[in-house]
């Protein structure tokens, strides 16, 4: 009887291939973003990022990317 071995998608070695032709110029520079939100706010977001499997980074970028120039 054999069982089935669950995966975390996680593995140690090489780099990501979407990641493996970046080099450091093409990194954008980041800042950290501060913000004060209700507990039920950031409770709402968090729910919202994990259905949506992306963090709340992610969430700000897409908004911010929607915003005119």
């Amino acid at each position: 009887m054999y069982m089935n071995k669950k995966t975390t998608g996680l593995a140690a070695g090489r780099p990501s291939v979407n990641k493996q032709n970046l080099s450091m110029a093409d990194q954008p520079v980041l800042v950290r973003i501060n913000a004060q939100v209700s507990e039920a706010d950031h409770q709402k977001l968090k729910i919202h990022a994990a259905k949506n499997k992306t963090s709340i980074s992610e969430l700000l970028r897409a908004f911010i990317a929607t915003l005119p120039d």
